[in-house]
């Protein structure tokens, strides 16, 4: 009778790890660091509160793996995995309070630290990583294999979401005036009208040229109707509850992304009073970024997933128990 009610909180909780760490967990650096504007980009305090937001929500999704990992009747399964993940993810925090600034760095790092919140996901869903690599894992395991195969997109567009930081910080001139001090516009008032609008459209710029959210713009709708028409995704990835929270998650990131870059269409971008503030820009760029490419590598991994690894007869009745 109380086994409904404990698959019902299983499920929650897988929601709830999928939307904690692709969301909260993903963008925590993002978000701390706007909310410290004066700090620049080596500042020290707003890099330990990152520390601190992203160890709570780690808590929290170790709770929810204990919820999961019961319901599935094995309590001590992955907490290795999971400990190792959660292990690399604050110690990168931690080696990010190092005053480094290198692009190259920046690369590996976001590389590593994709992976590690990869690792988290899966582990705390209660699906082996391993089966990512190994064939006969696969086979063995589908349940695990389903949910493993549900997240790597979200890691994907995760990872570009995390270079796309780096490059907005290292490659992007993001100290570009996007308003008039008032000793500039106190000498703009004194010239002629035709003057004034020659120079406020050259001194006010933003980092990011309006064209690349226009096109975005577009490009967002396509790939979702590609997901839901053309590959019958929505169809296809609602049969566990691991590959239900992806979905949604999926969609998510895509209409996040679309909303984002529709709310910078107002702004053409060309002089002052009509630029994106950082923040909005900074929050756009990043959702954009992360929104194609969770759709394109979305699109990619349901035709490399989808080629089985053992004939059917061989994988209709799993053997051997749940490692």
């Amino acid at each position: 009778m109380t086994e409904p009610a404990v698959t019902g909180r299983a499920d929650r909780a897988v929601f709830g790890v999928v939307f904690l760490m692709v969301f909260a967990f993903s963008y925590s650096e993002q978000v701390v660091s706007q909310l410290f504007p004066n700090s620049g980009t080596g500042g020290l305090a707003w890099r330990l509160v990152v520390i601190v937001v992203d160890a709570a929500v780690l808590a929290v999704v170790g709770l929810m793996k204990r919820a999961i990992t019961r319901a599935d009747g094995d309590p001590s399964r992955l907490w290795g995995w999971w400990l190792a993940g959660v292990g690399v993810l604050l110690g990168i925090d931690a080696l990010r309070l190092l005053p480094v600034n290198s692009v190259g760095l920046d690369v590996v790092t976001a590389t590593i630290y994709a992976a590690a919140m990869g690792l988290t996901i899966v582990s705390s869903l209660n699906a082996d990583p391993l089966t990512l690599l190994n064939a006969g894992r696969r086979v063995r395991l589908p349940g695990d294999w389903a949910r493993v195969r549900a997240i790597v997109p979200l890691v994907v567009g995760t990872w570009f979401c995390y270079l796309a930081a780096s490059v907005y910080v290292d490659l992007f001139d993001v100290e570009t005036s996007r308003v008039l001090d008032p000793q500039t516009e106190a000498a703009i008032a004194n010239l002629s009208v035709s003057e004034q609008m020659s120079v406020l459209s050259q001194l006010c710029q933003g980092a990011i040229s309006p064209v690349f959210f226009q096109l975005v713009a577009e490009v967002i709708p396509v790939l979702l109707l590609a997901l839901g028409v053309e590959f019958n995704y929505f169809r296809r990835t609602l049969t566990d509850a691991g590959q239900r929270a992806a979905t949604a998650a999926t969609v998510t990131v895509l209409a996040a992304g679309l909303v984002a870059v529709l709310s910078t269409l107002p702004w053409d971008g060309e002089g002052c009073g009509d630029v994106l503030s950082r923040w909005h820009e900074y929050i756009a760029f990043l959702l954009a970024v992360q929104g194609v490419f969770t759709g394109l590598a979305t699109l990619v991994w349901l035709l490399v997933s989808s080629t089985p690894d053992a004939p059917a007869d061989a994988v209709a009745e799993p053997t051997g128990p749940r490692e």
